[in-house]
């Protein structure tokens, strides 16, 4: 992977917690990942739509990534 190679969002999860198991599922994979979200930031937010925390990955692994998450069973994942 390049410094010059773009990040794509692959799932938003219902939340903190989950974003971070799913970030470690991707990471034992051999996948690097980021989490954006409300619930990341300095004053978290975790109730309702401010606990949503979108999952990001590298463009060439973004349909490995999304192909593991499909097979865990982590609740509601959205793209």
């Amino acid at each position: 992977m390049t410094e010059s190679t773009g990040y794509v969002k692959v799932a938003s999860l219902p939340d903190a917690s989950t974003g971070r198991l799913a970030a470690a599922l991707l990471d034992s994979a051999g996948i690097r990942s980021r989490l954006h979200g409300e619930a990341m930031g300095p004053y978290v937010m975790n109730l309702g739509a401010w606990a949503v925390t979108d999952l990001w990955v590298a463009e060439p692994q973004a349909d490995e990534a999304r192909a593991i998450l499909a097979e865990a069973e982590l609740g509601e994942i959205t793209d």
